[in-house]
């Protein structure tokens, strides 16, 4: 029952997120309280900041302006550096997550094959560390190195409270805080927008990474952007990704296996981890403790196995 209804929650959440009349654009705002969140906002930042940014009754008002460090050690200000002026995709993560964020940064990695060269230059990703504490600008480098190191996206962390804050600034969150306080249970959105237009929503992490960049694309675009081709065609479908490591379960019954495996380049980090396979058939023979080279591929936000051998067969 539990479950059901923070199911029931995150999906009313979302709606609230990807509906454009929560997250209006410029020139269809109406008089009235539905903006007195953002004056108020406006209106308790501190003197200077009031003054640098003003009462714009924009959606971005509402954020935060932390100082936060990236994983090449710079100091950058949320607001004024990283969104002001520009198109940005916004995920939480932190680098010991072994469910929901390597699949988020496997299809990030996809979205971004889709912008092409537009990535860093007219949008750009900004992964936010839920663990700031732990994940400092080293191992968030090496986080986005074994996702392929790509341009135009930022790792950020920073004061654990300060993050927090803007995490409900960006309204993800849960509305029990007992789940909301267990950074396991932290849910798959990705926060979009263009502060220029003042457009902003939200999708699943996980969803088709093309139909995800279309609607980033659709939603985002004006006379800025460098080209006016919108995105249509996700690039050719990559090759499975190739890891090797050791196993430590196999259920013949459920057509799983648990390997703790290393660094998968572009894919993700080193980590022990429950796959499907492809074809239950391919368990036959093997047991936990013996080193494997396997292909896997991620799909829908799910992993699977498409081969397995013994090291060395």
């Amino acid at each position: 029952m539990k479950a059901a209804l923070r199911g029931l929650r995150l999906a009313a959440c979302l709606g609230a997120l990807i509906s454009l009349s929560c997250y209006p654009s410029v020139g269809e705002q109406e008089p009235g309280d539905r903006y007195a969140d953002v004056a108020d906002s406006a209106a308790s930042r501190p003197d200077d900041e009031a003054k640098r940014r003003g009462a714009t009754r924009k959606r971005s008002d509402q954020f935060s302006d932390i100082l936060l460090t990236t994983q090449h050690g710079e100091q950058v200000r949320f607001y004024d550096d990283l969104v002001k002026d520009k198109v940005v995709v916004i995920n939480l993560m932190y680098t010991t997550c072994s469910k929901i964020c390597p699949g988020t940064a496997a299809n990030l990695v996809k979205m971004h094959r889709v912008f092409g060269e537009r990535m860093g230059r007219d949008i750009s990703i900004l992964s936010l560390s839920i663990d700031p504490e732990f994940d400092t600008p080293e191992r968030l480098k090496a986080y986005w190195e074994a996702f392929g190191s790509k341009s135009g996206w930022l790792y950020l962390t920073g004061d654990y409270d300060e993050i927090d804050r803007l995490r409900h600034d960006l309204g993800v969150y849960d509305l029990d805080p007992i789940i909301d306080a267990d950074k396991t249970e932290h849910s798959g959105i990705l926060t979009f927008g263009n502060d220029r237009t003042n457009r902003w929503a939200a999708l699943p992490a996980l969803m088709h990474a093309e139909q995800m960049a279309e609607s980033i694309a659709r939603l985002t675009w004006d006379d800025a952007w460098s080209s006016h081709a919108t995105p249509t065609q996700i690039a050719d479908a990559p090759e499975p990704s190739r890891g090797q490591g050791v196993l430590r379960g196999v259920d013949a019954e459920k057509g799983e296996v648990v390997i703790e495996h290393e660094d998968i380049p572009e894919f993700m980090m080193a980590m022990t981890m429950s796959f499907e396979v492809a074809d239950r058939s391919m368990l036959e023979g093997l047991s936990p403790g013996q080193a494997v080279d396997f292909s896997v591929e991620h799909s829908q936000g799910r992993y699977r196995i498409l081969g397995i051998d013994p090291r060395g067969r």
